[in-house]
This record gives structure tokens, sequence and C-alpha cells, in this order.
């Protein structure tokens, strides 16, 4: 059932990314060919038909990009609140679907597209510089990183972004979640609950996790280079109260969709 609900899920946010994606990257290449930023050169900076057609197109560039975060945000806060909590949470909890699986096909959709995001800004950038040296940048880029993190990294950067992003939305779930038991001022309580839980969180990890990363931290420095697995271990020591915060808020969440629900 959690495979229906995925695909429901990418089909439903698929129709408002994808249009957004093919602009953006459309006026990428737009300005990789004109290239817009050549205009504003002192000995080219003339007011003329060229350099509005260039301003336009820069504005609307960094304005799609805006549009893409603030979509990626806007919709995975949307699709949680109604589709669990709104009008659609009659039907949703209708379904022979337990809790859990509502907030991890929601958690599973708001990841992919928040990372297909981050990659398709990432490429119109790329297209947009256009430099011809990129592979070679790109190569040297590759032999650094592993002089510092070692193979280990390819694995251990990745999981700690992506256990990172999945504690963040899990804690903007539990904030809406918790908002939703007030009466009244829903929206209102729900962004309280959100900077509680952040707070929350911040002085959990400085009272509990710092002591012990801290000695952790001073043995690192003592070397000249520390070496890839020493830097590896810190980063696992750091992803451990960010697995067990993101474990807190879905078992939070759970709770209240379980038996604190309340959908009038």
């Amino acid at each position: 059932m959690l495979g229906k609900l995925l695909k429901y899920e990418f089909k439903a946010t698929a129709r408002l990314f994808l249009p957004l994606y093919l602009a953006l990257l459309a006026f990428a290449l737009i300005n990789r060919f004109i290239s817009p930023f050549k205009v504003f050169e002192p000995s080219t900076a003339l007011l003329d038909l060229q350099m509005l057609i260039s301003l336009l197109s820069i504005f609307i560039y960094f304005a799609l990009i805006v549009g893409v975060i603030a979509m990626t945000v806007i919709i995975m806060i949307r699709r949680f609140y109604t589709s669990l909590l709104g009008d659609e949470g009659y039907l949703m909890f209708t379904l022979p679907v337990k809790p859990w699986q509502h907030i991890v096909s929601k958690l599973i959709t708001a990841m992919a597209w928040t990372t297909l995001s981050f990659l398709v800004t990432v490429g119109s950038i790329v297209i947009i510089a256009g430099e011809p040296g990129l592979a070679v940048q790109l190569k040297e880029f590759i032999v650094a990183f592993q002089e510092i993190f070692g193979v280990a990294g390819y694995y251990i950067l990745p999981g700690y972004a992506l256990a990172a992003m999945a504690s963040n939305i899990l804690m903007i779930y539990a904030a809406i979640a918790l908002g939703h038991l007030f009466s009244k001022q829903k929206l209102i309580a729900t962004f309280a609950m959100y900077c509680v839980l952040y707070i929350v969180s911040q002085l959990l990890i400085i009272l509990i996790f710092v002591p012990f990363v801290l000695p952790f931290m001073r043995f690192l420095i003592n070397p000249a280079t520390p070496a890839p697995g020493q830097i590896n271990s810190l980063l696992l020591l750091f992803l451990l109260p960010i697995v067990i915060l993101g474990a807190g808020y879905f078992i939070l969440t759970n709770m209240i969709l379980k038996f604190k629900l309340n959908l009038e």
C-alpha cells in the first residue's frame, strides 16, 4: 500500500514541479546563448534593446530559481496538511493504511523533490557558466575530495545530507501536527510549535551531545592533517543527534495522527 501512496503523491506533485523545472532549464539555455552578464561589462554597458532583453532574461531566471525553492517548501507543507489534516484527511484515513505509512510517503516524496530541485538548480547554473574546463575542474575536485574524506565520504556525506533533510522535514510535520491540536489559530500555533521544537532540539544537542563531541574535536585538531577516517568519524558523531531527533519527530507525528487526530 505504501507503493500506491507514493505513486499518488508523485503524480499529484509532478504536474506542479516538472513544468517549473523545464522552464528553469529552458531559461538557463537561453541565458547561455545570449550571455546576458557580458552586456554589463564597462565597455558595452549601453542602455539598448540587448541590455533590456538581458535584464529581463536574468530577472526571469532568478525568479524561477526562487520559485523552485519556494514551491518545494510550500508543496511539502501543503501536501502534508491538506492530505492528512485538511478535507482530504477524511478520505485518506478511511484507507487501509496506517498513519506511519502516510508520513513515510509524504517524507519520501518531499525528500525526492527537494533533492531534484537542488540538482536542477545546480544543473541550470552549470549550463549558464558553460566553462570549457569544467571536466578538468571536476576531476580535480574529485581528487581533493578523496584526499579529505576518502572513498567512505561518497557514502557518509550524502547520508548525512539525507538524514539532515529528513530530520528537518519531520520537524515541520511534527509542528503541523502539534499546531493542529489547537482549536483556534492553528497556523499561528503551528509556527509557534516549530519554534519550540527548533529551540528544544538545539538545547538537547548542546546539553547532551556537545560534551561528547568536544573531546573528539580536540583529538582531531591535534594532528596537522586529520586522516579521512577521523573526519568521517566526526561526521558520523554529528549524524547521531540528527537521526535521534528525526526519529523523535516521526514518533511524535505518528502518535498524534494515530491517537489525537482531529479533522474538525
